[in-house]
């Protein structure tokens, strides 16, 4: 591989980091696909690309669901925005053509850029919710859209305001909110099937134990437990730690584990960040009943990514808006495709059942970093090259 190559490699693993929810660190996101994204996708596709019948089959497959997705809920054959739509899915989808060795190369690039700023990040975060050093925000971020949360910034990590304009002490690197480093970091592991050795594993193992993430705790114990990779002792300490830790919870945190566990689970009081909520069982319920309303058409094959913003029961980012975006028919047959394309080891079908759980939470896939953690996932996850 030349120098010129790698750069071009190096220059995709750029894009797809920097392209996903980063607060303040990131790159205009109106630029984020004209002009960084197309051309690094189509430079590595002339160079590199061998057909092969299973990465252009999933190609046309998953393009197919992403246009369902991308496809606007009025859309019309004389709206631009159904081409546009279109061609963002071609977009998205031709990651899966990346032969096998370069989507290594760029996971590897990936890992390499994403690993010290993590460790940059962690160093600061730390000095910070310690209190041994006074850090005050570099600036303040708003966010778009009606809801305006709110982030103070720091050195390449940020902590969101929340209503009573209290900090949220939870890990969460430069990404906009810890739950998606902590999926991020869960589904990074699984690839790496949990090898500690590596000092970026460790690295990332601890910062996703910082994120506080319920995903990242679920899905990567998950992972560990129905591994043939990870040895029985090393599952005996998982469960004895994951033990020891809910027991202290109960008893020395109660306040904080009824009010941020169980109401959350429950009637979502303890989220109090909208009137409606997010999560909890009897949002869950209500969003059922609501779905059940919807027009069997609708119900079936969706309405398209904005199809949330007319449903006066949708909840946030949750499995219900994938139903509403995709319809029963294309979400199952996303879920069929992610393991249709996996079946070929163990090891990637365990990679893919939780990226597939993970869509209860965290639905919103259909951008170039879950796309691209996914391809490595199902198609590389066994023979890596070492990093």
């Amino acid at each position: 591989m030349t120098l010129n190559n790698r750069h071009i490699l190096v220059y995709l693993a750029i894009v797809f980091l920097f392209s996903s929810w980063i607060i303040f660190y990131t790159m205009p996101r109106l630029l984020q696909y004209p002009l960084l994204l197309v051309p690094a996708l189509l430079i590595i596709l002339y160079k590199y690309h061998p057909y092969k019948k299973n990465n252009f089959l999933a190609f046309i497959l998953f393009g197919i669901v992403f246009f369902r997705f991308a496809i606007p809920n009025d859309a019309d054959v004389t709206s631009p925005y159904l081409y546009t739509s279109m061609f963002r899915s071609l977009l998205l989808s031709s990651i899966f053509l990346i032969d096998r060795d370069h989507l290594v190369k760029v996971y590897e690039y990936f890992l390499m850029i994403l690993a010290p700023i993590l460790a940059v990040s962690l160093f600061f975060y730390l000095l910070k919710t310690s209190g041994l050093v006074n850090i005050s925000p570099i600036t303040t971020f708003i966010g778009p859209g009606e809801e305006g949360r709110l982030w103070n910034v720091y050195y390449l990590f940020s902590l969101q305001v929340n209503f009573l304009n209290e900090e949220i002490i939870r890990f969460p690197g430069i990404f906009d909110e810890p739950g998606y480093l902590g999926t991020l970091l869960a589904f990074i592991l699984g690839i790496e099937k949990f090898n500690l050795k590596p000092w970026w594993n460790k690295l990332f193992l601890f910062s996703g134990i910082l994120t506080f993430s319920l995903a990242f705790y679920i899905l990567s114990a998950i992972y560990i437990i129905f591994s043939l990779h990870v040895k029985i002792r090393h599952k005996l300490y998982l469960a004895v730690l994951g033990a020891v830790m809910l027991a202290a919870g109960l008893i020395f945190y109660q306040d904080v584990f009824y009010e941020r566990v169980y109401e959350r689970v429950v009637t979502d009081d303890g989220l109090r960040i909208t009137q409606d909520g997010r999560v909890g069982l009897e949002r869950q319920e209500a969003t059922i009943e609501g779905l059940a309303k919807l027009e069997t058409i609708k119900l079936l094959f969706g309405a398209g990514h904005d199809a949330h913003q007319d449903i006066q029961f949708a909840p946030g980012v949750t499995w219900e808006r994938l139903i509403f975006q995709l319809g029963i028919v294309f979400t199952m047959l996303l879920v069929f495709l992610i393991i249709f394309f996996s079946s070929h080891s163990r090891q990637t079908l365990l990679f893919s059942a939780i990226f597939i759980l993970s869509l209860i939470q965290r639905p919103a896939i259909f951008t170039p970093i879950w796309i691209f953690i996914l391809a490595v996932g199902i198609h590389l996850n066994e023979n890596k090259k070492k990093m």
